[in-house]
C-alpha cells in the first residue's frame, strides 16, 4: 500500500504544479495515476496511530520548494473506515518527530520569519483533507512564504475535526507520518 501511496502523492503532486489538473470525478474510487517527475521529499507513513478506529489508513507525504522558495506539500491518504467517508480531517506539519503518544509530535510548526500579527494560517501548513468514498483523500497547499532552511518541522498529524480557522484548533490527533522538512529539495 505505501509504495503505491507514494507513487500517487509524487506524481499528483508533480503534475499539479507543472500542468493544470483536471476537476476529479465527483466520487472517484481511487487516487488518480501520473507519472513521476523530478525531485522530491516524500515520506510514507503513518508511523504511529492514537485510535484504533484508523489502524488501516496509510499515508504518503510529497513535499518540495518551488523556484520562489516556497514550499509545497501533498498529503494523501486511503484505507480510511467507512465512518470517516464524506467528512474533512484537520490536517497539520508539526515540529516534532511522531512518537509513541499523540503530544510527540510537538506543536505546529509556525513560520519563524513571520511578520508580528501575522495570521495563524499564513504562519502555519494546513492540509486539510476530505475523504472520499473508498476511504481517500489527497490535499495539497504551498506557503505563502519562502520555507527557511533548517526548518523545525518533522512530521505531518491527521487530526479529528477540520481546522477552526481563526484558533488551528483540529481536535484530537489520530495518527501521525515522521517527514523531515528541514532541508526541502528544490523544482522549477
Amino acid at each position: 500500500m505505501h509504495s503505491l501511496l507514494g507513487s500517487v502523492a509524487l506524481a499528483v503532486t508533480l503534475a499539479a504544479t507543472l500542468a493544470p489538473v483536471p476537476d476529479p470525478d465527483p466520487a472517484p474510487s481511487a487516487p488518480p495515476r501520473v507519472a513521476p517527475r523530478d525531485q522530491h521529499l516524500l515520506a510514507n507513513g503513518p508511523q504511529y496511530v492514537y485510535d484504533r478506529a484508523y489502524a488501516r489508513a496509510g499515508t504518503a507525504i510529497v513535499a518540495f520548494r518551488g523556484p520562489t522558495g516556497r514550499a509545497t506539500v501533498v498529503f494523501v491518504v486511503q484505507g480510511m473506515p467507512h465512518s470517516a467517508w464524506g467528512r474533512t480531517f484537520g490536517v497539520h506539519v508539526h515540529r516534532d518527530r511522531c512518537g509513541r503518544t499523540a503530544a510527540s509530535a510537538g506543536p505546529h510548526f509556525s513560520n519563524p520569519r513571520a511578520p508580528r500579527g501575522a495570521r495563524i494560517s499564513e504562519r502555519e501548513i494546513w492540509l486539510d483533507v476530505r475523504v472520499l468514498p473508498g476511504g481517500w483523500g489527497m490535499s495539497r497547499t504551498t506557503t505563502t512564504y519562502a520555507m527557511p532552511d533548517g526548518a523545525n518541522a518533522h512530521s505531518v498529524v491527521l487530526h479529528a475535526r477540520p481546522t477552526n480557522r481563526s484558533t488551528g484548533d483540529a481536535g484530537a490527533r489520530l495518527f501521525c507520518t515522521n517527514v523531515d522538512m528541514s532541508d526541502l529539495p528544490s523544482v522549477g
